[in-house]
């Protein structure tokens, strides 16, 4: 029942919103492009303006790849004990720097062993910042990585990519090679047949 914004609807994005809604959060996300935000809206989410999103969430998931997604300048929206974290490669979704240092904060408290900040704002409400903004499954004094299923079907796309370009079945003249359909349907089918 917590209420959830996702920060990009990307293919991960995606998938973060997926998930949340599986746990039976209410999942609201938020994306600068209005096709993505479209088809965020088709697939059955929320989509609100993003101040709304910011001030209803108990939790916020930044999954975008974009810096400085979340700011010090959010700070006033957030309803206290909301949870921030990063679901997105690289350690800068979130202004971490700016929001500790912002004059609205009045205290820090910090929990090592769990990697949680607690920023205690001048008006009380208190705002949870986990993994030091750094990618949440890979931070912390126990991190997890990427699960064993994501691994798999990555080294699968990953090797079949390699076979089908040593082959000579795609060009090279491309910086991105997209992964061939047969590829992908081979891999899924796959792992279907593994995990039924």
């Amino acid at each position: 029942g917590k209420r959830v914004t996702v920060f990009g609807y990307g293919a991960c994005g995606q998938g973060v919103a997926l998930n949340f809604r599986n746990a039976f959060a209410q999942v609201s996300v938020v994306d600068c492009s209005p096709v993505k935000t479209l088809e965020a809206h088709l697939d059955g989410f929320k989509t609100p303006i993003r101040e709304m999103a910011l001030s209803d969430a108990d939790v916020i998931v930044t999954v975008t790849g974009a810096k400085d997604v979340i700011t010090a300048a959010d700070l006033p929206l957030f309803k206290s004990g909301v949870v921030l974290l990063n679901g997105g490669h690289l350690p800068y979704e979130i202004a971490v720097k700016g929001l500790t240092s912002s004059p609205l904060v009045a205290k820090q408290l910090s929990y090592p062993s769990d990697s949680i900040e607690t920023l205690i704002l001048r008006d009380g409400r208190e705002v949870h910042l986990l993994g030091a903004g750094h990618m949440a499954n890979l931070a912390g004094p126990r991190p997890l990585g990427n699960s064993i299923e994501s691994m798999d079907l990555g080294f699968a796309l990953q090797s079949r990519c390699l076979e089908i370009i040593a082959r000579g079945g795609v060009g090279g003249a491309h910086c991105v090679v997209p992964v061939p359909t047969e590829i992908d349907d081979a891999v899924a089918a796959a792992y279907v047949n593994l995990y039924r």
